[in-house]
């Protein structure tokens, strides 16, 4: 029988590490010597000083032939901060392909996840149905506009804007982290996130200040929309942080007022309803859809989230507030990667005062008043918040044993702010 093991690597598998991962990501990369001291040296410094970035690798018969990063997130999950890991880097050895490496690499990150203290194991997928088969949900989309810069909303004041320098990154990053702590679904930045925006010297940032302190951020760059004139460009922004809507409205001001710099803008949002923001969001495509729709954005998908301890992940999430309501349900959870049924309770009661309810996990099902049936995939994004129950039911995609419950549980499950995060793993 062939050897397995899965191990945390050391400075000695590095060079191996490399050799793989330039193998197995190969767009915009090359095995130069240059590309390949550029990431050995990025590596092990992550692997020597990084404390939230754990190297793994499954070795077959004592040889390197899979790698992957495991990253620790602090994430808010209903607005109070846990933990979650994100998988990073998962590669297979060019040779060693079609052996099922793979899947053992992500059962073990699962239990990495768990036994860590996460509750959530997050990734961005290289073949979304790889790791739907696997039990992974879809997290909240990501929504690209493109549109003309003067179609952003003018702001009047924008007194409290300036370019923020490069010395003040520890205030970018003081103010990402106080953005974390509002919206649910957003993850602080790790180690590798921070190096590489104080390395970065071409990202620009405008911020929004009161009495010296940063409420809100936007990090843009200008990009050159002709080869034959200089003058034509559109901004692209990659991040929006900002506290409250007067600083998201005095920042989009701000980036309007560089239509003179850049005819069109790019701005990528995790927030469902941006589109109400604009003057008008109809995107330089110019794209009819019939019969009367005209095309504002693109959406993307991104992280996928799966929880691999339900009872746990509902335990430490008991400060969700849900509407006022009273019942337990069973649930049928068909777990794609095990292939088996797993079953349990979800139990609802409200508080002494009546304000809201709480959520709890119970193993006695029986007597439920309402019966859920689904994959864990599913399940993933309802218990985040990633999608409503409604449309689920009536899609299909999960049964209730008593349709007339579905709007009841559709507010009860109803999570007013989407989990989103463009953190880069």
């Amino acid at each position: 029988m062939i050897e397995r093991v899965i191990r945390k690597l050391t400075p000695d598998d590095l060079h191996t590490y490399t050799e793989i991962y330039l193998n197995a990501y190969p767009s915009g990369k090359s095995i130069s010597e240059e590309y390949y001291n550029r990431y050995y040296n990025r590596n092990l410094q992550s692997l020597l000083e990084y404390e939230h970035v754990n190297f793994f690798g499954l070795f077959e018969e004592g040889v390197l032939i899979a790698i992957m990063k495991l990253i620790d997130f602090d994430i808010n999950l209903f607005g109070e901060m846990n933990k979650a890991t994100g998988l990073m880097s998962l590669a297979v050895h060019p040779l060693h392909k079609k052996k099922g490496v793979a899947k053992e690499m992500v059962k073990f990150f699962e239990k990495y996840t768990v036994e860590s203290g996460g509750l959530v194991s997050m990734l961005l997928p290289f073949s979304v149905d790889y790791y739907r088969k696997m039990g992974y949900g879809y997290g909240t989309k990501l929504d690209e506009y493109r549109i003309p810069t003067s179609q952003l909303p003018m702001c009047k004041d924008i007194s409290k804007l300036r370019i923020i320098k490069k010395d003040e990154i520890k205030k970018v990053i003081l103010c990402h982290s106080a953005f974390v702590k509002k919206y649910h679904g957003a993850v602080e930045k790790f180690e590798e996130e921070i190096r590489d925006i104080v390395n970065d010297d071409e990202t620009r940032r405008i911020g929004y200040f009161v009495g010296g302190e940063l409420k809100g951020y936007a990090t843009y760059d200008f990009v050159s929309e002709s080869e034959v004139n200089y003058a034509l460009n559109r901004i692209e922004v990659s991040e929006l942080i900002y506290s409250d809507g007067e600083v998201l409205r005095n920042l989009i001001g701000g980036l309007r007022m560089q239509s003179d710099l850049a005819q069109n803008i790019v701005i990528r949002t995790g927030e469902a309803d941006f589109y109400h923001l604009l003057d008008s969001p109809q995107d330089i495509s110019g794209n009819y859809i019939d019969h009367g729709f005209l095309q504002t954005n693109v959406s993307a998908m991104g992280t996928m989230y799966k929880i691999p301890d339900v009872k746990r992940f509902i335990e430490k999430t008991n400060n969700r507030e849900f509407p006022i309501d009273n019942l337990k349900i069973a649930f049928r959870v068909n777990n794609e990667f095990k292939s088996s049924e797993e079953r349990f309770g979800i139990s609802f009661k409200s508080d002494h005062n009546k304000k809201y309810s709480n959520w709890s996990y119970v193993e006695d099902f029986n007597d439920a008043d309402v019966e859920i049936k689904c994959n864990l995939s599913d399940l993933s994004s309802l218990l985040m918040g990633s999608a409503n129950l409604a449309p689920l039911v009536r899609m299909g995609i999960v049964s209730i044993n008593n349709e007339y419950e579905t709007n009841r549980l559709d507010r009860l499950f109803h999570c007013n702010q989407r989990p989103f995060t463009n953190t880069d793993y």
